[in-house]
């Protein structure tokens, strides 16, 4: 039997390894970035078409308007602290180009925290345009103000020409294995917690769906859930009850079981493969394609570091584009 100090340290050493072990994830962190920052420069430019009828001074001239809205609504916004069109042309033009340098990488974390700051401004100075992919986008930057996304495919790499195109991380890591110094880094801790936070929303997301309309599989065609304008008849959904009550169970299902089977590793890929069919699918369906997108996105952090560190040094030579990557030590 083994002593009691061996299982208490195996023990630790699993749980710390759970949080901080593992592949430093700069290419996960690198395309959560990339992805992130296009659908917010999206969002921010769809935003500037009804910029001064949603965002203008004049709208909340009396305070008592907001507060009857949002009694509990957190006065934060840099919008409050200018006055006319003219400001809040020049902040919105900041934000755009704060979110352009965060696709890019330059000050990646910096970029991420003022886009974030953008964001909550957005939405304290006007409630109403709270939208969910807003959501989203803020529950990202704010991981991504802690994690180095910036590492790899970042332009200030190219500051360095010296360095390798792609240092080799996988072997890296595992000379240092060999030598007994394997150790312990910080970097997966933003994304483990991501992880649990997206498993977290799915299943609140299902119980959300636990009601009438849902479990008599009525959901996908009824009036009162389905906005108007999809691109599909409700009527031909209508005269289709038991394919429309399979697929509204089988979304169902996947929410519910999304927090379980996805860390299986043998499921994992079959998991993250229906994630994105049904994101797409409900994306282009539901004409909310930004906000599923944007779950695609968050989803990469379950795809396995060492995976994707590998795919992006074979992809890099195919590619054109002329980013490189900074080497990280720790």
């Amino acid at each position: 039997m083994r002593p009691p100090l061996a299982i208490g340290r195996d023990a630790l050493s699993a749980w710390l390894g759970f949080w901080f072990g593992g592949v430093p994830p700069y290419g996960l962190l690198a395309l959560m970035r990339i992805g992130t920052a296009l659908i917010l420069l999206y969002v921010l430019f769809v935003r500037a078409f009804d910029l001064e009828a949603q965002f203008s001074d004049v709208l909340w001239s009396d305070p008592a308007k907001l507060r009857a809205i949002d009694p509990v609504a957190w006065p934060f916004s840099i919008f409050n602290w200018v006055d006319g069109t003219w400001w809040l042309w020049s902040i919105h033009a900041l934000a755009m180009v704060v979110a352009t340098a965060f696709l890019l990488g330059v000050l990646a974390q910096f970029a991420a925290a003022l886009s974030l700051a953008f964001q909550l401004s957005y939405v304290h100075h006007n409630p109403i345009m709270l939208l969910g992919v807003d959501a989203l986008l803020m529950l990202a930057l704010a991981y991504l103000t802690v994690a180095p996304s910036g590492k790899a495919l970042g332009v200030l790499g190219r500051l360095a020409p010296d360095k390798p195109v792609y240092p080799p991380y996988l072997a890296y890591l595992e000379e240092r294995q060999s030598r007994g110094v394997w150790g312990l880094t910080w970097v997966g801790l933003p994304v483990r917690v991501m992880q649990i936070h997206l498993c977290l929303l799915y299943f609140q997301s299902a119980l959300g769906k636990l009601s009438t309309d849902w479990l008599a599989g009525t959901a996908l065609w009824h009036p009162r859930l389905v906005p108007l304008g999809v691109p599909y008849s409700l009527e031909t959904l209508q005269a289709q009850p038991h394919l429309t009550s399979l697929i509204t169970y089988g979304l169902l299902l996947f929410e519910l079981l999304y927090g379980v089977l996805i860390w299986i590793p043998a499921l994992r890929y079959a998991v993250l493969c229906v994630a994105v069919l049904v994101h797409l699918a409900v994306g282009f369906a539901w004409g909310l394609l930004p906000f599923n997108l944007m779950m695609i996105v968050l989803n990469i952090a379950f795809v396995p570091a060492r995976h994707l560190e590998e795919l992006v040094r074979l992809a890099r030579p195919l590619l054109t584009l002329p980013w490189v990557t900074t080497e990280g030590r720790h």
